[in-house]
């Protein structure tokens, strides 16, 4: 869920509250380009030889003043390096429910940036275009991180590539307090389930209102989150056996996971006293020194920095703890994806507009943009490139950089990295992960097991069972 508030918690982020977030994720989850508050797209540029006009969503709005300066600017910049063409930006926000509308209605935009966790089905329906061929024949390619690429990767062909020439796939990570660790005397982060307790005891003071660790409890949130546990037991969700999908989420490694969860609050005693909690109130107790440690994605630093005025010096970030399986962290986020019932100039012209956001001028604009306007600069995520080109994009991201750098651990963290379920993803968040996790936060009786056997069991015949196999 940068799934992070909006994403459905998912992002979080949620509609948890995250996806990522406001998963502004400071990415504002999607590209940014140009546009004026318009609804109504222009001319198609398949149907234009002459001012050609590529139309993207998630455009800003008239009251956002510096996201519609930066795609000005931006636009600018796009049609001096291509003569007689232009970005318009609408003004439409990507959801599954308006997606399908505009697409039935034939006016989606010619480049829709969508969720990660939406990928799968609007690829299996046809409704993403095929740009395989384009992107090995991309000059950057060579350079491009294949573990963010298989997220939009279906049968072996491209469908997309990630948002955000300076960004990448946001990636959940352990944010700490680090005057409260110093306080205790404790001189690194946690790296395991068992020192993530002994650590959260140490840091919980009733006394002083603070709690070791602070759990996103909000429902969809608490399921999105719920993912990392499952996987850092060595437990799944969604897998394919003999052609049909099934939920394995009520294996005994999820179920310890669950266990886990419920021991964090009945028997160690280290969560926060509102213990279904979304991840506005998580911010808060963060930065008021309430809670000492608590999972976030890397760009709610900006929450953080700029809404509740936490000093960048006290936040530390740090990978999630190892399980009994291992590490294991969500990476999710946003893809742009083309219009594929545009002709074929047409999704060339879009895949130039997708591209060029990774272009080194565009990104140092954006980097130059964002910090005059005071914005965040540099927090992490998974990079979208590696080797000599990664090293120009985080060379200019260095040249702004407004927070500390968190380029290795980020780099480290893709060795862990896991993409949210294919199928349902928000479904799965709110209606099945997140009720079995609220259950054993606020009953101490209640049984791991039973829980999530008959959450699986319903989310199969619900859900997965309804999936055409192929």
């Amino acid at each position: 869920m940068a799934q992070s508030e909006k994403m459905g918690r998912g992002g979080r982020f949620l509609r948890i509250g995250i996806f990522v977030c406001a998963l502004a994720i400071a990415f504002s989850l999607f590209i940014t380009g140009c546009g004026g508050g318009r609804t109504n797209a222009p001319e198609k540029s398949s149907a234009r030889k002459k001012n050609i006009v590529i139309t993207m969503n998630n455009g800003a709005r008239e009251h956002e003043e510096n996201r519609l300066e930066e795609q000005r600017r931006y636009n600018e910049l796009f049609m001096r390096k291509y003569p007689g063409a232009s970005l318009y930006f609408d003004t439409w926000q990507f959801s599954p429910e308006t997606f399908m509308v505009r697409m039935s209605g034939g006016n989606c935009t010619d480049v829709i940036g969508v969720y990660a966790t939406e990928a799968t089905v609007v690829i299996e329906k046809g409704l993403a275009a095929d740009i395989t061929d384009m992107v090995r024949s991309w000059d950057k390619f060579k350079f491009v991180n294949e573990t963010i690429l298989k997220a939009i990767t279906h049968n072996g062909r491209i469908y997309g590539l990630p948002v955000g020439g300076a960004g990448g796939c946001y990636v959940m990570t352990l944010f700490y307090n680090k005057d409260i660790f110093k306080e205790a005397g404790i001189t690194k982060p946690p790296d395991t389930w068992d020192e993530l307790v002994a650590i959260g005891k140490k840091l919980t003071d009733r006394k002083k209102g603070r709690a070791g660790f602070g759990i996103l409890g909000e429902k969809g949130g608490a399921g999105w989150h719920f993912l990392n546990w499952v996987w850092q037991s060595g437990g799944d969700f969604e897998v394919k056996k003999d052609g049909k999908w099934t939920a394995i989420f009520d294996s005994p490694e999820a179920t310890r996971a669950l266990q886990f969860v419920k021991d964090l609050h009945w028997k160690h005693d280290i969560l926060q006293d509102d213990i279904l909690s979304n991840n506005d109130d998580l911010f808060e107790y963060f930065a008021s020194d309430r809670i000492a440690m608590a999972f976030f994605v890397p760009e709610y630093l900006e929450h953080l920095i700029d809404k509740y005025k936490m000093p960048v010096e006290k936040i530390g970030i740090a990978l999630m703890p190892a399980g009994p399986a291992g590490r294991a962290n969500q990476m999710g986020g946003a893809f742009s994806i083309i219009n594929p019932t545009i002709s074929k100039e047409g999704q060339e012209w879009a895949f130039k507009a997708i591209t060029f956001d990774y272009e080194l001028e565009a990104i140092e604009l954006k980097c130059k943009i964002q910090k005059e306007q005071g914005r965040i600069v540099g927090h992490g995520v998974l990079p979208v490139f590696h080797g000599e080109y990664q090293d120009k994009v985080d060379a200019i991201i260095d040249k702004y950089r407004t927070v500390p750098s968190q380029k290795e651990m980020m780099r480290e963290a893709t060795r862990y990295v896991h993409p949210e379920p294919p199928y349902y993803c928000q479904q799965l968040y709110s209606e099945y992960l997140g009720p079995a996790v609220q259950k054993v936060l606020t009953d101490k009786n209640a049984d791991p097991e039973k829980l999530l056997k008959d959450a699986a069991r319903e989310f199969q015949h619900n859900f997965l069972d309804k999936i055409y196999s192929k």
